[in-house]
């Protein structure tokens, strides 16, 4: 079976970010074990000492008040499980699953509402770059599986004459 640029490249962005966030995941967990609050104490005193501007002091304290060791855990599984279904989701449509298009597009738009208000409420280059990449994920796979869904309703109609 012949796959398209497109769902290779989908594929290549679903296995990537597996691999980011199991990284980032067991770096959560890894902070748990050491001590979170140590660590986020660790890490505000860090950033204070080599930035001077403004917005460090509410970084650092958004560390300190965030880095509880609930906080962390649920970070490390939320991680963790995203990393599992990106994972899911690319070996899917690299095996060619028939179900693999619809669980990416369940999967990615389900979020994509919260992605658009998050772009609009505290908008970075980030958040909108990962909002239009989620975006033509779905839009894609959703027209190829409409491409899909007419040709065998073709070819269904021609053996139906026959």
């Amino acid at each position: 079976m012949k796959v398209d640029f497109g769902v290779r490249a989908i594929i290549a962005y679903k296995l990537l970010k597996a691999v980011l966030e199991a990284l980032l995941g067991a770096w959560f967990a890894y902070v748990v074990v050491r001590g979170a609050e140590a660590g986020a104490a660790t890490l505000a005193e860090v950033l204070l000492e080599h930035v001077t501007r403004n917005w460090a002091l509410a970084a650092a304290r958004l560390i300190v008040k965030g880095g509880t060791s609930g906080h962390i855990t649920f970070l490390a599984v939320l991680s963790l499980g995203d990393a599992v279904l990106s994972a899911i989701e690319g070996l899917a449509l690299r095996a060619g699953r028939w179900w693999a298009p619809w669980l990416v597009v369940i999967a990615t738009g389900a979020l994509l509402p919260w992605e658009a208000f998050e772009c609009v409420v505290r908008p970075t280059w980030i958040r909108v770059v990962l909002f239009i990449l989620n975006l033509a994920v779905v839009v894609y796979l959703l027209r190829g599986v409409a491409r899909e869904h007419r040709q065998a309703r073709a070819v269904d109609g021609l053996s139906h004459r026959t």
